[in-house]
This record gives C-alpha cells, sequence and structure tokens, in this order.
C-alpha cells in the first residue's frame, strides 16, 4: 500500500512531513510504474504551468524532481520533454 495514490500527481509541500514514508514507497515501484507516475505529475504540471497556478506548480516539480532522482539512482534517466499527444516511435 502506497502513502500515496499512484494514480494521482506525484507531489511533495515544503516541508513534506511524510517524504520518507513515499520515498521508500517510490523505491519499491517498478520502472515503468514510475515512468507513468513521472509522465502523471508531468502533466499535471504542465496545466498548472498554463493557468499560472504556482501554488500547485511548485509541489509537482519537486515531485518530478524526486522521480527523476529516483529513476537516475537506478541508472535511467527520465529527461524533461515536451508532451505529446501520442507516443514518438
Amino acid at each position: 500500500m502506497h502513502p500515496f495514490d499512484p494514480r494521482q500527481p506525484l507531489t511533495f509541500s515544503e516541508p513534506d512531513p511524510d517524504r520518507a514514508t513515499k520515498e521508500r514507497a517510490l523505491h519499491a515501484m517498478s520502472n515503468d510504474e514510475l515512468l507513468a507516475l513521472y509522465n502523471l505529475t508531468r502533466a499535471a504540471a504542465s496545466e498548472a504551468h498554463k493557468t499560472h497556478d504556482m501554488e500547485k506548480i511548485y509541489p509537482l516539480v519537486r515531485g518530478m524532481k524526486t522521480l527523476q532522482r529516483i529513476t537516475g539512482e537506478r541508472g535511467f534517466t527520465i529527461r524533461a520533454r515536451r508532451l505529446t499527444a501520442k507516443p514518438v516511435l
């Protein structure tokens, strides 16, 4: 059981009293699950950016950076990129 809903964008408040628990759960997730969570979080951050909702975007960006750090520790990189409607083949 995750301390967060993996079907919702990942956010970290500042400070986040649940950060350690959330990070342990993230470390237990597969690479595919982390990538899906990153894409979900990235899409939410993009929407917040379009509406200039800075209160919403900062926790989302912290979530994206955490996901990038964890995947980097595993030896693969999630690159920041523009989201597209269709996957690029």
